[in-house]
């Protein structure tokens, strides 16, 4: 896969990918795809919508796959695709973490949904210290 690619589905969508979610003093914070879900209603897998992660990193730069492989989900949730392609520039690249794979919640049947900029709100009060 070529990065950054912007996602208009979930269907190149895979575990691991990240992007990154510009701070107001300047920092990144980083989002990562955990999953992609099932519409259990339906059968299908979601073609919107998808479980994410804030992930407890930031940082002056971008985030690469080596330095955030280490980090753990501080908010987990699903999201609209659109919650990738607000953020700016799309998927930037691919990482392991050790919470992927451990989800038990792949349905949309009982899953907590955040608005597009929800993880913007979270890491801007989590990393930044004017907020």
């Amino acid at each position: 896969m070529k990065y950054p690619f912007t996602p208009k589905s979930t269907s190149y969508l895979e575990p691991g990918h990240y992007w990154p979610i510009a701070l107001s003093d300047g920092k990144y914070a980083c989002g990562v795809v955990v999953s992609k879900l099932i519409d259990i209603h339906e059968n299908k897998i979601e073609s919107r919508l998808f479980l994410a992660a804030l992930i407890d990193w930031s940082g002056r730069k971008p985030p690469t796959a080596e330095g955030i492989k280490d980090c753990k989900a501080i908010k987990v949730g699903g999201l609209h695709i659109k919650s990738i392609t607000t953020a700016g520039v799309g998927i930037i690249g691919k990482a392991n973490f050790c919470f992927l794979g451990q989800n038990p919640r792949q349905i949309t049947d009982d899953l907590v949904t955040m608005g597009y900029n929800v993880l913007k709100v979270v890491a801007e009060k989590h990393f930044t210290k004017n907020s």
